[in-house]
């Protein structure tokens, strides 16, 4: 026997407290002075042995009452180790995995993994459900109650997720571990699709007294077709703009092409590709469908993308007949091919449609224009900065760093600078680093400004003299790019090179990063919101329901309930952001594993058993052998009451 509270025990002693009562009285018996015996009659001896007879049983039950006092403050119980005859032996407990993916929509094969779940409802003792997809969700706890779990079948559907069976092998092993019986079991009833063997299933280990099940649903491949990949580029033409969309497909089909719920174009085979010319700015939504013989809700790819006007550079050279600028005017203005509007001048002007402001004489900035260029960067444009002949100034470059002095390279190495080192990693220079050393080298440079960067700036490129060339710093919603030498000839004859035009355009697409931004995700995926700190967006999902979403301290947000395939929308203050959601094609390829495969795959997923033992309140609540104790010490309690009223 074993107790909670094995402490009160102490207090058993006090059981002596009658028999030390009992000893005092017989020890020390009271003389009482009486004047003669003849008046009173002699006592029989039997009497006065039934006397004492009572008064040791008497004794006896108190020292009894005291002693199950303290056994019942003690809380005993019997560990179920110690029970085996009271052992539920043949009794098993059960969790019933049921899938819920996607996949499961096809053929009937949800409503027949629910019949499945039923038969096996019928030869365990008692059950838990869980409802998986690639997340796992307990739907009823361990209990006996059919009505509750069929109750709970009868709700299901499956959804539009993917399948990962890690999770729900996780949840069943965490249900299992509180079961009643020792007999435990997990019925894991699936198509087991090959992508939901994630290679996580590797790590996962149950214990060995519990028992996988695998329940195949699906006899055999089925033929589906779906959008295996669909790749969109957005190419600009002078005014217009191309959007190719390129398809893949299991099986040659029709594919047709809806731009806003409207029919464009049709093509047939497995790699069906479109492509629509636009000179409209603005979100575009639409849809690619192909025909299936048996229809899913994988058989439309939906996207949204944006459209922007032709992004805007302007070119601030008040050198004289701009000749600065004559450069950039040749490598940026094609006229209606051009993939930029370019325009240039004296002084920067006409900001409000430019993305990227080119000056080329950075020490020559008025301080009336100083103010406009820093509004115009503030408000999220990128500013490129270069130098020209002229006094140099010691006023901060916007926060990017502060001249320090014209640099002739034959003055400080005795021969002309090149550039030795740049930022791979940068956007700017991604695809620059592609090239080969020697075409990055070759530029050689006359004369640079020496730039002391501020501590937020960060160096893209260097001189092999150590003193920087490109200079980036963040200034509000924009960028402050700062190169250090001229853009022109004068200096240096970058604008001869090979790597001049390269280097512009890439800029060019640094300042204009949104240009051909995807709003397309898959169900399941998080997608972020951005604006000011406390703003609200309204959600619309395809089913119409409304949600909200409060960006953080920080502008950001994060919306989350993505189950639907379709299109969203999303407004705030009348602005809308737009995006769509489709079905993964992992999800909506049927190839599925064998059982034998399935069942080499889950037999090895055991290892010692790491049961948690039963807490001994739950013992002690399950017994409950302190009620007995009560009755017990009630009906001594009465015993001594009429033993000790008697005469």
């Amino acid at each position: 026997m074993s107790f909670i509270t094995p402490l009160f025990l102490i207090a058993g002693l006090t059981a002596l407290i009658p028999v030390a009562l009992h000893l005092v009285r017989q020890l020390k018996a009271r003389e009482v002075p009486f004047s003669t015996h003849m008046f009173l009659e002699a006592t029989p001896i039997q009497r006065v042995r039934r006397r004492r007879l009572q008064d040791i049983l008497l004794m006896l039950l108190r020292a009894g009452i005291l002693a199950l006092l303290a056994l019942l403050f003690a809380r005993p119980f019997l560990p179920p180790e110690d029970l085996p005859f009271l052992s539920e032996a043949g009794q098993q407990s059960a969790v019933i995995l049921l899938d819920g993916s996607y996949s499961m929509q096809y053929d009937m094969r949800f409503e027949e993994a629910v019949e499945q779940a039923r038969i096996h409802l019928e030869t365990g003792h008692e059950w838990a459900l869980v409802r998986f997809s690639d997340t796992a969700e307990q739907l009823t706890p361990l209990s006996r109650d059919l009505a509750v779990h069929e109750a709970a079948l009868d709700a299901q559907y499956p959804d539009y997720r993917t399948t990962d069976l890690y999770p729900a092998l996780q949840l069943g092993a965490e249900i299992l571990q509180g079961a009643r019986f020792e007999e435990r079991r997990i019925v894991l009833i699936s198509d087991f699709q090959q992508s939901a063997f994630r290679p996580i299933l590797e790590n996962l280990q149950l214990p060995n007294d519990i028992t996988v099940t695998p329940v195949k649903i699906g006899d055999g491949p089925s033929e589906n077709h779906f959008f295996q990949d669909v790749k969109r580029t957005q190419e600009r033409r002078g005014v217009l703009v191309s959007i190719q969309f390129h398809a893949r497909i299991p099986a040659a089909a029709p594919v047709t092409l809806y731009m806003d719920a409207e029919e464009r174009d049709q093509v047939t085979g497995r790699t069906p590709a479109f492509q629509q010319l636009t000179e409209r700015p603005g979100l575009y939504q639409g849809s690619l469908r192909v025909r299936d013989a048996v229809p899913g809700s994988d058989d439309r790819y939906y996207f949204t993308y944006t459209v922007r006007p032709r992004p805007g550079i302007f070119a601030a050279d008040p050198s004289p007949g701009m000749r600065n600028a004559f450069f950039l005017e040749s490598a940026f203005d094609q006229q209606d091919a051009s993939r930029y509007r370019f325009d240039a001048g004296p002084r920067p002007v006409r900001l409000n449609t430019v993305d990227l402001l080119i000056i080329t004489a950075a020490n020559a900035i008025s301080a009336r224009d100083e103010v406009t260029i820093e509004n115009f960067v503030r408000r999220g444009g990128t500013l490129l900065l270069a130098f020209d002949e002229g006094a140099l100034s010691t006023a901060p470059l916007l926060g990017a760093g502060v001249m320090a002095g014209a640099v002739r390279a034959r003055d400080r190495q005795g021969t002309h600078a090149i550039i030795a080192e740049i930022d791979e990693e940068h956007p700017i220079f991604a695809s620059l680093s592609q090239h080969s050393a020697g075409s990055v080298l070759r530029p050689r440079f006359r004369r640079y400004v020496k730039v002391v960067p501020d501590s937020s700036a960060n160096v893209l490129a260097i001189f092999d003299t150590g003193d920087p060339l490109l200079i980036e710093s963040p200034l509000g919603q924009g960028h402050v790019l700062v190169f250090t030498s001229s853009l022109g000839t004068r200096w240096n004859d970058l604008a001869l090179s090979e790597v001049y035009l390269p280097l512009l355009y890439e800029i060019a697409r640094y300042a204009d990063p949104e240009s051909d931004t995807d709003r397309t995700f898959h169900v399941g995926d998080a997608v972020g919101f951005q604006g000011r700190p406390g703003e609200e967006f309204a959600l619309v999902n395809p089913d119409g329901d409304v949600f909200n979403v409060i960006l953080d301290s920080t502008g950001a947000g994060i919306f989350q309930d993505t189950d639907l395939p379709g299109h969203y929308d999303a407004r705030l203050n009348g602005n809308r952001q737009p995006f769509s959601v489709n079905i993964s094609p992992l999800e909506s390829d049927l190839s599925a594993r064998d059982f034998e495969e399935v069942y080499a795959a889950l037999a090895t997923r055991s290892t010692e058993p790491a049961l948690t033992p039963e807490p001994p309140e739950a013992a002690e609540q399950e017994q409950k052998l302190w009620k007995i104790v009560l009755l017990i010490l009630i009906g001594i309690f009465a015993l001594e009451t009429i033993l000790a009223s008697r005469r």
